[in-house]
């Protein structure tokens, strides 16, 4: 995600990072005193899991946006769309996507895009989800939604990126891709309405460009891993929680645009 760092407020979780330059802006502290912060989206940099492990089984449905340039962390969810954080794009953006590969610079499929549409109730952190979409079909695996009934307290979940690896959100970024594993810790870490949904208690956490990475939850009623989240906000330094845009309180949106 990329990373825009503010007194009180700051955006994270993109995927990745490269140098993380700042902007100053007022906002909520968290709940342990620490800033908050958002990734400042096109031209700024974004951050990486802090802690984790590297990527080794391939993840089809994870993309970059900007590749090389790596900007935020983002899934594929339609031949032609793409869902991250809405303060990772702006009208206009076209960007080089990066699809399935766990290098953000190079392999994989690449597409770019031509359209965004960020949540027409977007105020960061309030709903803090976009879809990108691409100029042409991507045929891949796409990344499973939620629905309500597929998230739980305290249940298994796996955040993705390639944001910074340092708690100070400093670069430079990784090429590959990055997860850290933990648990839903509930969804009072940080003011949003609606609330978002808390990852934590794990081997590690996000920052500066992990932003727009997904949050992938192990269903109670399915029985597979879906994506619950988009990341949208954490502690700079980083912490013991993230945000995630709860995609759940977003489907019908979704599906209307994209029929998903």
């Amino acid at each position: 995600m990329r990373a825009r760092s503010v007194i009180r407020r700051q955006s994270l979780l993109g995927a990745a990072l490269t140098a993380l330059a700042t902007s100053a802006l007022i906002v909520p502290a968290a709940a342990d005193g620490s800033s908050i912060g958002q990734d400042s989206g096109p031209g700024t940099v974004d951050a990486r899991i802090v802690g984790g492990r590297f990527v080794t089984e391939q993840k089809p449905s994870i993309a970059s946006l900007g590749g090389a340039d790596h900007r935020c962390t983002s899934t594929i969810i339609a031949p032609r769309w793409v869902l991250t954080a809405a303060h990772c794009v702006s009208p206009g953006d076209r960007s080089l996507v990066r699809i399935g590969s766990l290098d953000r610079t190079q392999g994989g499929l690449t597409a770019w895009a031509v359209n965004v549409i960020q949540h027409p109730s977007y105020s960061w952190p309030n709903n803090d989800i976009a879809l990108v979409q691409l100029d042409r079909d991507v045929r891949t695996t796409y990344s499973p939604l939620a629905s309500a009934g597929d998230i739980a307290q305290n249940q298994a979940a796996e955040v993705y990126g390639w944001g910074s690896e340092r708690t100070d959100w400093g670069g430079p970024l990784p090429t590959r891709l990055k997860y850290a594993r933990g648990y839903l810790i509930g969804t009072n870490c940080t003011p949003a309405n609606p609330a978002v949904l808390c990852f934590g208690a794990g081997d590690g956490t996000t920052a500066g460009g992990d932003s727009g990475g997904p949050l992938m939850v192990w269903s109670p009623q399915g029985g597979r891993w879906v994506q619950a989240g988009v990341s949208s906000v954490g502690p700079k330094p980083s912490g013991s929680w993230s945000g995630y845009t709860n995609i759940a309180n977003h489907r019908a949106w979704i599906g209307q645009i994209t029929g998903v």
